[in-house]
C-alpha cells in the first residue's frame, strides 16, 4: 500500500507541478502526462507492432493447414484444439506476448493511479476547453473517446485485415459507455494516450510497408 499511495501522491504533484507550468490550466497537464508516459512505452510500443505483424504472417502462412485441421476434425472440436495448439506451438504461435502484458500494465496502473488522484480532489471545479468539471463525467469527450478507439483499431497491426472493421466496433462502444461514467480528467488521460497510441501504429504500419 505505501507504494501504491507514494505512486499516487507523485502523480498528484506531478500533474500541478505541469499545471502551473500552463497557468493552472490541469486540462493541458493531464495530456502532457498521457504524452509522457505514451512516449516513454515508445520501444515496448514498437515491440508489440512488430510481434503483432510477425503473428499475422505465421498465420497467413499457416492459413492451409488450419483449414485442413478444420475439415478434417470437424466433429471432435476437442481434438481439433489440440491439434492446433500442436500446430502453434510448433510454428511460434504466441498471441500474447511478455511485452504487451507489461505495456498494458503500466498503462493500466498510471490510469488507476490517476483516478485515485483525481478521487483525492485533483481536477475539481477544473476546466478544459467544452470540460466544465475535470472531476464529473462528460458526454461529448465520452463519445470522441469512442470515435478515437475506434480509430485507433482500424489502423492498430493486431486485427485481421478481413475482420478489422467489424472486431473495432465492439470495443469502440464500450469505451464510449465507460467514459460516460467516469471523470473527465481520466478520460481525457485515456483519449490523449489512445489517439498518440494511434498515430504510433499508423506511423509503424506506414513504416512496415
Amino acid at each position: 500500500m505505501f507504494v501504491w499511495h507514494s505512486l499516487v501522491s507523485f502523480l498528484v504533484a506531478l500533474l500541478w507541478a505541469l499545471a502551473q507550468l500552463y497557468g493552472g490550466n490541469l486540462g493541458l497537464a493531464i495530456v502532457t502526462l498521457s504524452l509522457i508516459v505514451r512516449l516513454s512505452l515508445v520501444p515496448v510500443t514498437v515491440r508489440i507492432a512488430r510481434h503483432a505483424h510477425a503473428q499475422q504472417e505465421i498465420f497467413l502462412a499457416l492459413r492451409d493447414d488450419i483449414a485442413k485441421l478444420k475439415a478434417r476434425h470437424r466433429a471432435s472440436p476437442e481434438r481439433l484444439a489440440s491439434e492446433l495448439s500442436k500446430l502453434y506451438q510448433k510454428h511460434g504461435v504466441r498471441p500474447v506476448s511478455t511485452v504487451s502484458v507489461t505495456g498494458g500494465f503500466l498503462q493500466f496502473i498510471t490510469g488507476a493511479a490517476l483516478y485515485s488522484a483525481i478521487k483525492r480532489g485533483v481536477g475539481a471545479g477544473g476546466r478544459f476547453l467544452w470540460i466544465a468539471d475535470l472531476a464529473r463525467p462528460d458526454v461529448i469527450l465520452a463519445v470522441a473517446t469512442g470515435v478515437l478507439t475506434f480509430v485507433a483499431s482500424l489502423v492498430g497491426p493486431h486485427l485481421p485485415e478481413h475482420s478489422r472493421l467489424a472486431v473495432a466496433v465492439l470495443p469502440a462502444i464500450m469505451t464510449a459507455v465507460l467514459a460516460w461514467h467516469l471523470a473527465s480528467g481520466l478520460v481525457l488521460y485515456w483519449a490523449s494516450s489512445t489517439a498518440v497510441g494511434g498515430l504510433q501504429a499508423f506511423l509503424v504500419g506506414r513504416k512496415r510497408h
